[in-house]
């Protein structure tokens, strides 16, 4: 059978970049990694980062998986072949409902030959559970994990860490923290049981929710995912593009998104630079926080240069007329 790996975790908490250190290490392992990211609008963004990683990468881009892209993905699963020594690792994007998509993919007789999920989310040390409206969503994500990893240890103090621990443990989230390289030693070693390693939040999962392996099925069209009831689509998410020009200043695209509007809880995408044009960068921004800036090389698989922001009531009208004034007259 071939592990399936799921990262989870709110936007901007660094799926991408444990991905981005996972891939070597389960190459280390012997095992042969392959991905399917999914992400709002343009998934290719983040596929850009990982394509010497990996000997496949699958971008799907728009809603989550586990409710609008689900044929999508099912497809790209369906399509899937087992190789012994394969991994496949799917990182969601960051609303996704980590209940609804786990209890999907296990219960598909269509994916009979994956293991049970094993799932891995990122906790972000600096922003867990300051989300407002979204705290209910992010806690969800955490619950049905088998690991945590909390990220951005080097911007908290122990203080706060802590205080993510407690809260952890207050709502009953017990998975082991691991790190990449300790992830990819667990699927290795345990890769022929595999499905009792997955096994370990699936009782507690599986108590709480009532469901068994020979659930009806017929819940997949009764409803498109019903987030409201996890906090999901009570919150409206939106996203949008900005194409960028071919070559763009470093100051006036730092500019861009220092004034972006608090509604625009995370931003990225790929730029070639006019200090280095023989260059792209993936850069990506979170919140307020500073903007992040990652050198791929001088080629690209995108199209052109663009911007992906993703929030809740994005009005685009403001940052569309913003960004003609930074960087002239761009394709909408």
């Amino acid at each position: 059978m071939t592990p399936l790996l799921l990262l989870v975790g709110f936007l901007g908490a660094g799926k991408t970049t444990y991905l981005r250190n996972l891939l070597p290490q389960l190459r280390a392992q012997g095992l042969d990694p392959h991905v399917i990211i999914n992400d709002y609008q343009n998934a290719r963004v983040d596929a850009e980062q990982l394509r010497e990683l990996a000997e496949s990468i699958v971008p799907i881009s728009g809603s989550c998986v586990c409710c609008g892209s689900r044929d999508e993905l099912l497809g790209a699963l369906e399509a899937f072949e087992h190789v012994p020594g394969r991994v496949l690792v799917i990182e969601t994007n960051g609303t996704t409902d980590a209940e609804e998509l786990v209890e999907l993919l296990s219960l598909e007789p269509a994916l009979e030959r994956f293991t049970q999920p094993i799932q891995l989310s990122v906790i972000d040390g600096q922003r867990w559970q300051k989300r407002f409206w979204h705290n209910v969503l992010e806690l969800e994500q955490a619950r049905t994990a088998n690991f945590l990893f909390i990220s951005r240890l080097a911007e908290i103090d122990a203080k706060r860490l802590a205080a993510v621990r407690h809260s952890l443990e207050t709502h009953g989230i017990s998975a082991p923290c691991v790190e990449p390289e300790e992830l990819a030693l667990e699927i290795h070693s345990a890769s022929a049981a595999v499905r009792t390693l997955a096994g370990r939040s699936f009782a507690a999962h599986d108590a709480e929710c009532g469901c068994c392996h020979d659930h009806d099925h017929d819940h997949h069209e009764e409803s498109e995912h019903d987030h409201k009831e996890h906090g999901h689509a009570a919150h409206h998410f939106a996203s949008m593009q900005i194409d960028l020009p071919e070559t763009v200043s470093r100051a006036a695209l730092t500019s861009f998104l220092a004034a972006l509007p608090p509604e625009v809880i995370r931003v990225k995408g790929l730029a070639r630079l006019v200090e280095s044009p023989d260059e792209y960068h993936v850069f990506q921004k979170v919140e307020s926080g500073p903007a992040q800036w990652l050198p791929i090389g001088g080629t690209t698989r995108l199209s052109h240069p663009l911007a992906v922001l993703i929030g809740p009531a994005i009005d685009p009208e403001p940052i569309r007329a913003r960004a003609a004034q930074l960087f002239g007259a761009v394709p909408a």
